[in-house]
């Protein structure tokens, strides 16, 4: 629907570049094993900030009583290159036991940023990417 007296423009927040990725990855424990899960995050967590700049967000969320345990990571990277040094960088020591925990390969989906033109405040543009 277009209203040609109304004037679109994009808000004043710093665009994200396009080479930034963020990746959403989905888990699911095995059984019995969503706290000896979130003991690894635990553990990688400070690792994977303290060793690679390039990944802006590492952030963990788990379903409310899911059982077992269902964990959704959100993951934001400065480009190509810091999600490739990521995927080769300290998580590799935790595989074998990451692998141990998780019921399947982990359901994972890159994003991009949408091209949206809206007309916010400051303050509600920093709301508009993660």
């Amino acid at each position: 629907m277009s209203n040609d007296n109304h004037t679109c423009y994009r808000s004043n927040r710093k665009e994200p570049s396009m080479s930034e990725i963020v990746v959403i990855a989905r888990l699911q424990a095995k059984r019995g094993c969503g706290d000896a899960l979130l003991e690894l995050f635990s553990e990688l967590v400070p690792q994977v900030l303290g060793s690679e700049p390039g990944t802006l967000r590492y952030a963990f969320y788990v379903e409310p009583d899911s059982d077992p345990l269902r964990v959704t990571v959100v993951e934001k990277y400065t480009s190509r290159d810091a999600q490739l040094a990521h995927g080769t960088g300290v998580l590799t020591a935790y595989l074998p036991r990451l692998l141990d925990l998780v019921d399947g390969a982990p359901d994972t989906v890159e994003l991009r940023p949408a091209e949206l033109a809206v007309s916010v405040g400051a303050a509600d543009a920093a709301r508009l990417s993660i």
